[in-house]
């Protein structure tokens, strides 16, 4: 089970993108990467065809392996924290940052 979840505030902590933060805009676990707003542009070299009909360079973002980002916590002094769960009253699963005991609001 993946602790990064679509929406998130993430940060990079290694690679060539390290410590530049972003929303997690799509999961793919099965390759285990995500894809962050703003971060890790690729660019693609298209031909013209019927759907699109101008070709040339166009910009697009890579995913990034989930082991290299880390979940932003809300009110933690470093910012980045371990997620552990805990269920509630109402008997649902929640994310609570482990540094701060505050819960992770899920979208």
């Amino acid at each position: 089970m993946q602790r990064i979840r679509k929406g998130d505030k993430v940060r990079v902590i290694s690679g060539k993108f390290v410590t530049k933060e972003g929303t997690v805009l799509l999961v793919n676990n099965k390759k285990g990467t995500a894809i962050v707003e703003g971060l890790n542009k690729v660019k693609l070299h298209r031909k013209p065809n019927a759907k699109q009909e101008k070709g040339g360079i166009t910009e697009k973002e890579a995913g990034i392996p989930l082991c290299k980002l880390a979940l932003l916590a809300p009110k933690s002094p470093q910012g980045i924290s371990k997620i552990k769960y805990s269920i509630n009253k109402d008997g649902k699963k929640i994310r609570i940052a482990k540094k701060t005991n505050n819960a992770i609001a899920s979208k």
